[in-house]
């Protein structure tokens, strides 16, 4: 396909991050924007999401906008497929990573007072619930088990990720001490460890091809530090007004509104408006 002819590609997917982009400060979605994106997907449009949450915390925004396209979770590390109820691509940090962490961790945790938590088969453990382990649960609505290190130990073969909640400060610090590993900060709070090779980036790359589709058929958008690979990827990269700066720099728009003024709002506009100045108003 030639370069003019991409350019003439109308957009049939959306793929949007969950927290601080479709997500209001208060976790919800508006009623006017499920009723738009009921809609968009009904006119033939592909509408998904893109996070670092866990599949038991985004189960109920798949089922409250009916969605049936895969899904990126853990910031890549896997996609599911809400048809089938199964996960189509999974990836671990090595072995040898988290046991890694776990020493390095443990042997300096106390100056940084940062907290750990484990993401392994779909359950999230800690050794200790602290209060902001607590606002954490609060916010995205999951059960933490809390366990000892030896048995934290006994699943460190197969986590997903691993995520320090602490002070921006302390997670810099922290950062920089193991900045061989594939480290992501998706909040300001939050420092995210993922296995090699992994990001948003990498899995929506690996949508593209599972859909047979093309990149300028496909327009992100996000709000924050682990959105930039994917916001590269596509020539439709859409950076949110209370997007991160280091975001909207390497953005190819940024909203006008934030997610709590409904902001895909614009976006939804936009694609649609593709459907019909490019050549091909025909989604599906």
């Amino acid at each position: 396909m030639s370069m003019d002819e991409s350019m003439r590609m109308p957009i049939r997917w959306i793929v949007s991050d969950l927290d601080g982009t479709l997500l209001d400060t208060h976790q919800h979605i508006s009623s006017y924007m499920q009723q738009r994106i009921h809609t968009f997907i009904m006119n033939g449009g592909h509408f998904t999401l893109a996070t670092g949450r866990s599949l038991i915390s985004v189960q109920p925004f798949i089922e409250l906008l009916h969605l049936t396209d895969p899904i990126i979770l853990y910031n890549g590390a896997k996609i599911y497929d809400p048809l089938q109820a199964c996960f189509l691509e999974e990836k671990f940090v090595s072995l040898a990573h988290v046991q890694w962490i776990f020493n390095h961790y443990y042997n300096i945790r106390q100056p940084f007072d940062l907290d750990l938590l484990l993401f392994y088969q779909e359950q999230i453990y800690c050794t200790r619930i602290t209060p902001k382990i607590q606002r954490w649960i609060d916010k995205e609505q999951v059960e933490v088990q809390v366990v000892t290190l030896a048995s934290l130990e006994q699943v460190a073969s197969q986590i997903t990720k691993m995520m320090l909640l602490g002070e921006p400060e302390s997670l810099t610090l922290f950062q920089q001490q193991i900045e061989l590993l594939n480290t992501v900060k998706s909040e300001h709070d939050i420092l995210e460890i993922l296995p090699f090779g992994t990001s948003k980036g990498t899995a929506l790359q690996q949508l593209i091809t599972m859909t047979g589709g093309h990149h300028d058929e496909f327009l992100t958008v996000g709000d924050h530090l682990n959105d930039i690979e994917m916001i590269q990827l596509t020539r439709h990269g859409v950076a949110m007004q209370n997007g991160h700066p280091e975001l909207k720099h390497v953005a190819n728009w940024i909203t006008a509104k934030t997610n709590n003024e409904d902001a895909l709002i614009e976006v939804i506009d936009y694609v649609e408006q593709s459907w019909i100045t490019q050549y091909n108003p025909v989604i599906r």
